[in-house]
C-alpha cells in the first residue's frame, strides 16, 4: 500500500467516530480507495511484483485487489502462498479501518497473476 493510501486510510479512521460498523460508510471508503489505487496500477511492490488494481463489490461486501508478479507459477509454492497470506493478514489485521470490515463480513482478496499464467487468490483472515 502506498503512502497515499496509507494516508487516506488514515484519515478515514481518524474522522470517523467510534460506532457501530457501517457497511456504506466503509463501501464508500473503499471505493475511494479503489479510485487511488488507480494511480498505483503498475507500481512495484517488489522487486517481482507490480500493482494491477482494486476493485470494490459493495453489495457482495468484497474488495478485490490485484497484483502481477513476473515469477513463474512454479515459484507459487506452498511456502510462498503461505508467507504471502501472513503479509496480507498482517497488512489488513493490524489496520483498524480492514479489521473492522473483516469482523463485520467483508472479505478482502488479493489475486496475484504469474508471468506464465498461473493464479493464486489470497483471503485476509484476522485471529
Amino acid at each position: 500500500m502506498t503512502l497515499r493510501r496509507v494516508g487516506i486510510a488514515a484519515l478515514i479512521c481518524a474522522s470517523t467516530p467510534t460506532l457501530a460498523f457501517d457497511d456504506k460508510s466503509f463501501c464508500v471508503a473503499a471505493q475511494q480507495l479503489a479510485i487511488a489505487a488507480e494511480n498505483d496500477i503498475g507500481i512495484w511492490v517488489d522487486r517481482v511484483t507490480r500493482n494491477a488494481g482494486m476493485n470494490v463489490l459493495c453489495d457482495r461486501k468484497i474488495v478485490e485487489s490485484t497484483r502481477f508478479t513476473y515469477l513463474p507459477s512454479s515459484s507459487m509454492t506452498e511456502p510462498w502462498k503461505a508467507a504471502k497470506a501472513s503479509e496480507w493478514n498482517a497488512s489488513h489485521c493490524n489496520s483498524a479501518l480492514w479489521r473492522e470490515a473483516i469482523d463485520n463480513g467483508w472479505t478482502v482478496l488479493l489475486h496475484v497473476a504469474s508471468s506464465d499464467g498461473g493464479r493464486v487468490m489470497l483471503k485476509a483472515q484476522c485471529q
